[in-house]
């Protein structure tokens, strides 16, 4: 009886997937990525900053990750909510890494960032822009688990 116990725990444990930081889950990064996100804390080139004009960057921007690669980002300008159009992505879980594309308020974002953390309650990405500069978004968990 023990020892079919043992093989059942080491049959579940090698079905959890170590994503990243040696995390690990058994719930798949995709069903994990699904949800609201807030960005909570921007760094740019190692420093922390409370406003951008990147607004997809900048704190309090929200992230709607839904399945098949469709996301949204909203954010708040001036007073006025703002919703982008066009927006997807798509996570690869073998390379620890995520495509974002989307537009939001006339810009356009297009970029591959490595991701540094993905829970059911965290989301940490890290990329380098356009203009070579660093950029660590790390974003938190709104949907309620």
């Amino acid at each position: 009886m023990i020892c079919m116990m043992m093989g059942c725990l080491s049959l579940s444990m090698t079905s959890c997937e170590n994503y990243p930081e040696g995390v690990p889950s058994f719930y798949s990064s995709e069903y994990r990525i699904v949800g609201v996100w807030q960005i909570a804390h921007t760094y740019l080139n190692g420093v922390e900053i409370d406003s951008t004009d990147y607004t997809g960057y900048a704190v309090n921007t929200y992230y709607y990750m839904y399945a098949d690669h469709v996301m949204a980002v909203r954010a708040n300008r001036n007073g006025e909510w703002r919703e982008s159009i066009f927006a997807t992505y798509i996570l690869d879980p073998k390379k620890k890494t995520i495509a974002l594309k989307y537009t939001l308020m006339g810009k356009n974002y297009d970029f591959v960032a490595d991701v540094r953390r993905l829970s059911k309650k965290e989301f940490f990405i890290e990329f380098d822009d356009e203009n070579g500069d660093h950029w660590r978004l790390e974003m938190f968990s709104r949907s309620g688990y």
